[in-house]
């Protein structure tokens, strides 16, 4: 690209006004935006148009240290598996990306990378995409009897009876995933023997090499708001402001210091009914928690839950890591270090709210909210009788056990209608906690085995290493002992009814990567021209004293086992010339059963300009057991378009 073509981009940006008011006029019709959707929009559009005027002004002068580039991508796809077995509006995803390169000398690189990521289902679905909840108490069956059967709609809504839910407007263009605009700025230097390096700004810094999962790629939280782990490791790593040393010690050894002044933790999205809250709802949101007894395993009727978050104060706290790589027994091994903080969070419950007159957790169309602190929860849900008796108390007009606050209305008793009074419901406050420390040590290696040729080409395998063992993990546990019955415990949600003390504990974790790379070629097949690129994985995710511990809290009430294993396969061919690209990744769950496959199919056109691309996702597995499995319902096809240059 020209300088001249830059100038009449940069032209083109500057001409671009900034939006003023919460709407766009567009072919006639009005595209309303929220403000936060048009906070962003003009972020991006100043931010643009300020980083390319100044790599412009510098262009003309050291035009051959320059680069400028960028991508358009759109892609539209529709889910075929949905909840209600029918197909509709999936991912649609689009990304403007614009990036720069400028080294004014050979000790100094300057890079800029600033994006505008969103997708369209959130506009194009109209709340129709259905997703699991939780249970629904208005079955026919006992409410004590019902399970998982809720669902709500991407916008949050509660399908059935539909009573409440998120308007949808906060589903609206770019209001999703472009909260990281920028990528990367950042600025590298270098010594004249290039034996010393120091990069300082905001990026991303990738250790590891497991595919789907990751044990030493810690360095980066991770954003799972689309497509979990079927999407590209390098789009959902979530930049941070970041200094990184890398030395050079002798010929085989260098040494990386990592130091991370800003935490940041990995971004999901909830599928949440419950009024007045969050509700981000969609295909690949955590389901809301499922609210069930321990006892039975059955559901806990009209209880919900409200979740908020407590976070790492910005800029008052720090990660840092560090990496030692060398030479080792014919191949590359490296060291890790990394003391920082879990990306994913812990529950901890703070209290909860009696709704007087709603049966769904709506303070707005109650008569009465009554707060219920930490001590007055933990007794609903524990002392003698737990919730059961704790709701037939209030229909009778007083509250039982404990210091419980009289409600003089009395609540209707679900267990006996004809009785009359107010429809009540309680909702659970629970804290995702984000303060926990992570602490881990860790090893790699990769050596190419040359001993072992075999196939039609006689082609030695890559041997692939890794080591993670993290200290002092918190987990919330499955299982607590009942603070008010000696010798009854309380298994499930009921297990997060309580302090921090109580429900949180700490383990060790050993996780192990083997793999393998391998250029295949097909015996017998005379007009392969290329080879077949395929990596196979094994992972073996070893816990310490792993009895009575939840996996991931709340929304996969399923116990960690000992072993958890986990195998993954990739593969990539290209065909007529590397113009078409089949590549494919596969996960499979061996401890809970779960399946996940991403299947591409990528043409290239106009020089590699021009890139047209197929993707299809599917999953599988029990609901109630697996976390692949919670995506079940959300296999889809989405076809993309993408210009580059």
């Amino acid at each position: 690209m020209t300088i001249s073509n830059l100038i009449k981009i940069y032209q083109k940006l500057i001409n671009i006004k900034l939006v003023k008011k919460e709407e766009i006029q567009m072919n006639n019709t009005t595209l309303k935006l929220s403000t936060q959707t048009v906070r962003r929009l003009n972020k991006f559009i100043s931010l643009a148009s300020v980083s390319l005027a100044a790599l412009l002004f510098v262009a003309p002068a050291y035009a051959e240290d320059f680069w400028f580039g960028g991508r358009l991508k759109a892609g539209n796809g529709v889910f075929y598996d949905r909840l209600d077995d029918t197909s509709g509006q999936g991912p649609a995803q689009f990304i403007l990306e614009l990036q720069a390169e400028w080294s004014p000398n050979d000790n100094v690189t300057v890079i800029g990378d600033v994006w505008l990521r969103g997708d369209r289902f959130y506009d194009l679905d109209d709340g129709e995409f259905r997703a699991p909840a939780f249970q629904n108490f208005t079955s026919p069956q006992s409410a004590f009897l019902d399970r998982f059967s809720m669902s709500t709609s991407s916008d949050g809504s509660y399908l059935f009876p539909d009573p409440f839910g998120a308007s949808g407007k906060e589903q609206e263009l770019l209001d999703d995933f472009d909260d990281e605009i920028l990528r990367e700025l950042s600025v590298r230097f270098t010594n004249d023997e290039g034996t010393l390096a120091v990069k300082v700004g905001k990026f991303q810094r990738g250790w590891g090499q497991a595919d789907g999962l990751r044990l030493l790629d810690i360095l980066n939280a991770q954003d799972l708001r689309q497509r979990t782990l079927l999407a590209d490791t390098d789009e959902i790593r979530i930049p941070a402001w970041t200094i990184a040393v890398t030395a050079e010690i002798s010929n085989d050894v260098s040494l990386e210091l990592i130091y991370i002044p800003e935490v940041r933790h990995s971004e999901f999205v909830i599928n949440n009914p419950t009024p007045n809250s969050q509700t981000s709802g969609g295909a690949f949101g955590f389901p809301f928690p499922r609210i069930i007894e321990g006892q039975t395993g059955f559901g806990m009727p009209l209880l919900g839950a409200h979740l908020t978050e407590r976070e790492v104060e910005d800029w008052k706290n720090e990660e840092v890591g560090a990496r030692l790589k060398f030479d080792a027994f014919g191949g590359e091994a490296t060291l890790n270090v990394f003391y920082g903080y879990q990306d994913l969070p812990v529950v901890v419950n703070t209290g909860s709210t009696l709704h007087v007159g709603s049966f769904i957790n709506d303070p707005a169309a109650s008569v009465a909210n009554v707060p219920l602190g930490l001590p007055t929860t933990i007794g609903a849900i524990h002392a003698p009788g737990q919730y059961v008796d704790f709701l037939q108390s209030l229909a009778g007009g007083t509250a039982a056990p404990g210091d419980f606050p009289l409600i003089p209305f009395g609540c209707l008793d679900i267990l006996n209608p004809g009785a009359g009074g107010f429809p009540c419901s309680v909702t659970a406050d629970f804290e995702l906690d984000y303060t926990e420390r992570q602490k881990t040590v860790g090893f790699s290696f990769t050596r190419d085995m040359s001993e072992w040729k075999f196939g039609p080409k006689n082609v030695s395998p890559v041997l692939r290493l890794e080591v993670a063992h993290e200290l002092d993990k918190a987990f919330n546990r499955l299982v607590i002992e009942d603070p008010f019955i000696p010798g009854l415990f309380a298994k499930g949600t009921p297990a997060l009814i309580g302090t921090k003390a109580d429900t949180v504990t700490h383990r060790d974790q050993t996780s192990i990567l083997i793999g393998f790379d391998y250029n295949m070629w097909l015996s017998g097949w005379k007009n392969q021209r290329s080879s077949i690129f395929v990596t196979s994985q094994f992972f073996n995710i070893k816990t310490k004293d792993h009895k009575n511990l939840m996996f991931q809290a709340p929304y996969a009430l399923l116990d960690v086992e000992e072993n958890q294993q986990y195998f993954t396969q990739t593969y990539t061919f290209g065909l007529r010339n590397d113009n078409v690209i089949l590549d494919g990744l596969a996960v499979w769950d061996l401890s809970k059963d779960g399946f996940a496959y991403r299947q591409r199919v990528t043409f290239s056109a106009m020089g590699n300009k021009l890139i047209p691309r197929i993707e299809i996702g599917t999953f599988d597995g029990d609901t109630e057991e697996g976390l692949l499995a919670l995506y079940k319902d959300s296999d889809y096809v989405e076809f993309s378009l993408t210009y580059q240059f």
